[in-house]
């Protein structure tokens, strides 16, 4: 699953026009995020330049914050533990998929 600060119909939306299997859940006010201690607000810097590329923060998070939360990967087993996880600030820096694969193999 994926979870993203956006609101549900923003996510769903994503999960149609790129045809993904899983769920992508919304964490409001980015609140989980913030619990995991992942959260950061958006430099004033780079507010034009989202704005530049048509992204809408107030519009898509449903509010003004500014706060983003970073990438990353939890690997939790069926107890709820988290077994795995790695989180980058650099959204375009993201795990390579037959790593997570060998990981969750590990853990059977």
């Amino acid at each position: 699953m994926a979870i993203s600060p956006q609101l549900t119909q923003y996510s769903e939306d994503v999960v149609n026009k790129n045809k993904l299997t899983f769920p992508v859940l919304s964490d409001k006010d980015n609140g989980y995020a913030a619990q995991l201690k992942l959260d950061f607000v958006l430099e004033e810097s780079l507010k034009g330049v989202y704005n530049g590329f048509g992204i809408d923060l107030a519009t898509f998070n449903g509010n003004e914050s500014w706060v983003l939360p970073m990438t990353g990967r939890l690997i939790v087993d069926g107890t709820g533990v988290i077994r795995n996880i790695e989180v980058t600030p650099d959204h375009t820096v993201r795990p390579d998929p037959t790593e997570i694969i060998d990981i969750i193999r590990s853990l059977s």
